[in-house]
């Protein structure tokens, strides 16, 4: 009877108040049943119970996705009990789940509207975990609810984004995002997108109040959260160590926000936990708690210094994809060892190695972990095969590293690369017959609404201190890039970032909530999309009165082939002979000038 009248509780005081939200009453803490589960579609305020000693102040919990945002008050998280046993009312606001910072912030600032005018007063308390706290910071500035705010507390919020966003642009990689459990909303989170957008615009914002913030950073992903450690904890074990310290999600220096107060230091050992657990009451309330019961306190931490992240990266490594037999294991030349370390989608897989006559090579797995391999390699042009896919990242003891720069022109970056050593800085013998290519795909406007995702093959121009590529011939948004530099037969570096083109400023003037484009379709398309025997190319004569010239490229950026088709009544061709002789994988097509399409071979 007691769990009857506690669900009925939980389910008939939901009512819809506004166009954007629907809210919803919490019972008690102690009465707030584990196997509730509020709407997970709509956005939403939950409100908390009132506590009889209310003490006047309002907080408000704020998830970067919505439906996680019951993990504010549910599972293991003491936050609601905890302010409801200090006097505090909490109130828990779900905005979206992938609509980003922009639209998530207009949300959040109205939901701070409605929640200050329901229990009269003039400021609440913002308290965000991860993207959360990116909406609240546009919330507070760029939607001028900053005067409605006392504080906010950003847990493990990446401000400066993180390598994970990066990848999840790449479709072809759109698998490992996944195992993160953060589906979407990576297109405002990548590094560049940050670093080229979110900070430019907020940190120079007119209502920017930086002092109002409070950062809790975590150092531990290795730690393992206390709710369940999912695989995103492991995915940063691999993709994140070249931005540092970090919780599995957010490299700690990403998550300073400039001018904000910080209340851990890099690896503090107060904070060697992860992701999820930031996010939880038992280890960031003790934090939370003295700034919201005295407005003048401040931390004793010896204060951290703010590092400004730099459009330089840098790489080691390059990249295999599973799908794509014709990536293979390469040393570099006078190298002998090499390590890959693998990213796999199914937790537990089995890898074996197969030399270029596809004879069997056994290999010693090192280390194996939930959706992580490491495995030393001493054999050279192998192929890598498993029974899930996998992208393996292949580090050498060569020294020899691949640096991507972007140096400011404009509203059109000039892109740069260095391949070089430490040793020799500048090695002209390593650029010497070096190419270097980029796979551009068009992810979003500048607002973060989703473009059609075109693919463009580039080549940088060599000259004589690098490579670079002028962005001034492509339109306005942003574009998430896969680069390659490849010196046959010595040495192959791969770098997956990105860029933003245009005025930046007005790029933001219209940010709409639906996100929805009209995707026009491409006058060329190849059937069956995944080809095995057969493959017919169709085409659209309005936009192709010539003949065809068709260029594939590997999905690195690789020209593989060209040929011709003379066109003539017809609008299909069979281009099966043409693929008969590539390898199984994921390529790249392109003919005459019309837009790149991507298909598998079988």
């Amino acid at each position: 009877m007691k769990l009857k009248t506690t669900l009925i509780a939980l389910f008939s005081c939901a009512l819809l108040f506004s166009q954007s939200f629907l809210e919803v009453q919490l019972p008690k803490p102690d009465k707030l049943s584990p196997f509730f589960i509020g709407p997970l579609v709509k956005s939403t305020i939950h409100y908390g119970v009132t506590p009889p000693n209310y003490n006047g102040k309002v907080i408000v919990f704020n998830h970067g996705y919505i439906d996680l945002n019951q993990s504010q008050f549910l599972f293991d998280n003491s936050f609601y009990q905890d302010t409801y046993n200090e006097g505090y009312q909490a109130v828990f606001v779900a905005t979206t789940r992938g609509k980003g910072i922009w639209v998530n912030g207009e949300l959040l600032a109205e939901s701070i509207d409605i929640i200050t005018e329901k229990y009269n007063v003039e400021q609440i308390y913002l308290v965000a975990h991860s993207n959360g706290g990116k909406a609240s910071e546009a919330a507070m500035f760029q939607y001028n609810k900053n005067n409605k705010v006392t504080r906010a507390f950003a847990l493990g919020t990446p401000f400066w984004g993180t390598y994970l966003a990066d990848i999840s642009q790449m479709p072809w990689f759109n698998w490992a995002w996944k195992l993160t459990g953060l589906n979407e909303g990576a297109r405002t989170s990548t590094t560049y997108y940050c670093r080229d957008v979110v900070r430019p615009i907020l940190d120079n914002h007119p209502n920017n109040q930086p002092e109002k913030f409070v950062v809790l950073g975590a150092s531990g992903f290795y730690k393992g959260s206390t709710i369940a450690a999912p695989a995103f904890l492991v995915t940063g074990g691999i993709l994140l160590p070249v931005q540092g310290a970090n919780d599995g999600v957010a490299p700690y220096k990403s998550t300073l926000r400039p001018g904000a107060e910080y209340v851990f230091r890099k690896n503090d050992s107060r904070a060697i936990f992860d992701h999820l657990d930031v996010s939880l009451g038992k280890f960031s309330w003790p934090y939370i708690k003295p700034y919201i019961e005295n407005r003048a306190y401040k931390n004793n931490t010896s204060s951290t210094t703010y590092e400004h992240t730099t459009s330089k990266i840098v790489s080691n490594y390059y990249i295999l994809h599973s799908e794509n037999q014709y990536d293979l294991v390469q040393l570099d030349k006078n190298s002998t060892y090499a390590v890959a370390e693998i990213l796999h989608e199914n937790p537990y897989a089995t890898f074996h190695a197969l030399d270029k006559n596809q004879n069997s090579i056994h290999i010693d797995e090192s280390s194996i972990e939930n959706h992580k391999t490491v495995i030393p390699i001493s054999e050279n042009n192998i192929a890598l095969k498993s029974n899930t896919k996998f992208a393996a990242f292949i580090r050498q003891k060569s020294n020899i590293k691949m640096s991507l720069e972007q140096i400011p022109n404009g509203n059109h970056p000039l892109l740069k690369v260095d391949v070089y050593t430490e040793r020799y800085p500048t090695n002209e013998k390593l650029m010497h017959n070096t190419e270097v290519r980029a796979v551009l795909i068009k992810t979003s406007k500048i607002d973060g609404t989703p473009a059609q995702n075109e693919t463009k093959v580039v080549m940088f121009d060599k000259k004589e201190d690098g490579f670079y590529f002028n962005t001034s011939n492509l339109e306005e948004g942003v574009y998430s890039l896969f680069l390659n530099s490849e010196h046959k037969d010595n040495f192959r570096r791969s770098i997956i970032s990105g860029f933003v083109v245009g005025d930046i400023k007005n790029g933001l003037s219209s940010v709409e909530r639906s996100n929805i484009n009209p995707v026009l379709e491409n006058p060329i398309k190849i059937v069956p999309n995944s080809v095995k025997d057969k493959a017919t190319i169709i085409f659209d004569h309005k936009v192709f009165d010539n003949d065809l010239a068709i260029t594939i490229y590997d999905i690195t950026g690789k020209r593989i082939k060209n040929f011709k088709i003379k066109t003539m009544l017809s609008s299909r061709y069979d281009i099966s002979s043409y693929l008969q002789s590539i390898s199984p994988g994921i390529y790249l097509l392109k003919a005459n000038n019309s837009k790149t399409i991507k298909f598998m071979k079988k």
